[in-house]
């Protein structure tokens, strides 16, 4: 009976453990789509589609994994970790793990003048100054978006994007 009552809060306690594994790798298939959904100036169409992560975190690994060999139009995808704020550079797209989101304020001031899509994954983060926020509703991963957030950075969207966000909540 003991081993039966073990079994069963081991596989409790992996249950969960195997579903926040998905969490990075669903991230980055969404952090790649919302890379066609959104449109930079003519300036960052050329060279590499850069894809900044600050911090270590587990959707760089899945990103360099699922962004191998894509490209966003006719540019190839490079996924850059930046391990301190003061390393990034531009990039179109910066992914700031939760870990890093009390650096925002210094994040927005760094990016200033930048065409940079910001996605976080706190709540909240969207009134600090995200674009896009992972967010967790009923055991699935879904997104919040603030369009305001978007524009002000010099960059369009597509309505796709907003259904999805919509879509989600």
């Amino acid at each position: 009976m003991k081993k039966i009552v073990l079994w069963i809060g081991l596989i409790c306690l992996i249950l969960p453990l195997q579903a926040q594994t998905g969490i990075p790798k669903a991230q980055a298939m969404f952090i790649y789509n919302f890379s066609r959904l959104v449109e930079w100036p003519l300036s960052y169409k050329s060279g590499p589609f850069v894809i900044g992560i600050l911090g270590g975190s587990a959707v760089a690994d899945e990103l360099e994994v699922y962004a191998q060999g894509k490209k966003v139009g006719t540019q190839d995808i490079q996924v850059k970790r930046f391990k301190t704020m003061q390393e990034i550079t531009v990039c179109h797209i910066l992914f700031i793990p939760f870990a890093r989101t009390k650096q925002m304020a210094e994040i927005l001031n760094a990016l200033q003048g930048k065409n940079t899509l910001l996605i976080t994954e706190k709540n909240g983060a969207l009134n600090e100054g995200s674009a896009i926020n992972f967010v967790i509703l009923a055991d699935k991963i879904k997104f919040e978006l603030q369009a305001d957030n978007i524009t002000k950075y010099g960059l369009k969207y597509s309505s796709k994007l907003q259904e999805m966000a919509n879509a989600g909540s």
